[in-house]
């Protein structure tokens, strides 16, 4: 049988074709050595070096990722932070292009997140598309063992994707630490059964957990239909909603609503809500609210003034919504 002119010579033939692959790969991508250099360390051919090179790509060895700048608007960040005494505003530039733009604040988001836990950090999460936009967006560093916990019941099989379980175990398995599941809905049928449920062992040591976060990361809900995380999870209708309004509520974090000027709205519905207090999530240190669309302008203005988030990260179009609305 004839040999393959491109099959490795010399002392790499006892090698394995992954450990092959992976140094070629090293002194190519890694070392910038050409692939005629490559072949002589090597022994092999520049056309064997080229086809490994193909090779790593195409079996995953090689992962190619392109970091897309994310340029910001600081300006519209500083009259956010002065506005709503936020610890930090990140306003994402736009250029004019709102298609993706959750997609686009979740990366900025992700890339935020990162910069600020620290190895053995705890990190508490809501759900929604929000925070889904920021899971999607992170990217796999170095494992810190972040600890990732619920702190509000889950969305359920109306909204599986964006439900904080899924949530939870994708960013702790990108931040190499484990998750802790809050294991009840986060609506239930009446006010009795969500007392008992906040009493039970199980989901009263998560909840304190979560309290006791060193940064929180939530989604910040709005009170229209096409944006609304509870009427999109089943846990509200359109009578409730407009009903919520009637109210005055503008929104919600964490399924407890508020106004427009940042008070507290009790509800029929707050009151059935399975999720950490508003008054524990204040006082962690770090809570980072997520938000994209004009649509939230209102919503994001009241969950400011009710300082339920001190650092907010979105874009320029709805930055600059929430300063004209603040305004009004």
């Amino acid at each position: 049988m004839d040999a393959d002119p491109a099959a490795p010579r010399g002392r790499v033939r006892s090698i394995r074709r992954d450990d092959l692959l992976a140094e070629v790969a090293t002194l190519y991508y890694r070392d910038r050595l050409d692939q005629v250099s490559i072949a002589r360390r090597v022994g092999v051919s520049r056309s064997t070096v080229s086809r490994l090179l193909s090779d790593a790509l195409e079996t995953g060895v090689v992962e190619i990722r392109i970091r897309q700048p994310l340029p910001l608007v600081d300006d519209l960040g500083r009259a956010l932070a002065r506005r709503f005494h936020l610890r930090d505003a990140q306003v994402l530039d736009l250029r004019g292009r709102p298609d993706g733009a959750l997609e686009r604040v979740g990366r900025l988001a992700g890339r935020y997140l990162d910069s600020i836990l620290a190895d053995g950090d705890v990190l508490a999460i809501s759900w929604g598309t929000g925070v889904h936009a920021v899971a999607a967006g992170l990217e796999r560093g170095k494992s810190r063992g972040v600890e990732v916990v619920q702190m509000l019941g889950g969305a359920g099989s109306h909204d599986a994707e964006v439900d904080g379980a899924q949530l939870a175990l994708r960013m702790a398995d990108i931040f190499g630490g484990r998750c802790r599941y809050l294991s009840a809905p986060l609506v239930v049928d009446d006010e009795q059964v969500a007392t008992a449920l906040l009493r039970q062992r199980g989901v009263r040591e998560t909840l304190a957990a979560a309290a006791h976060a060193d940064v929180a990361l939530v989604g910040i809900g709005a009170l229209v239909p096409e944006r609304s995380a509870l009427l999109r999870a089943g846990y509200l209708t359109l009578e409730g909603l407009a009903n919520l309004r009637s109210l005055g509520a503008v929104g919600d974090v964490c399924g407890h609503h508020f106004d427009m000027d940042g008070a507290m709205v009790d509800t029929e519905l707050s009151r059935r809500v399975v999720a950490i207090d508003p008054a524990s999530l204040r006082a962690i240190p770090r809570v980072i609210g997520v938000a994209s669309g004009v649509a939230k302008a209102e919503a994001l203005v009241g969950a400011l003034r009710a300082r339920l988030v001190n650092i907010l990260v979105t874009d320029d179009a709805t930055a600059r919504a929430v300063l004209e609305v603040s305004e009004a």
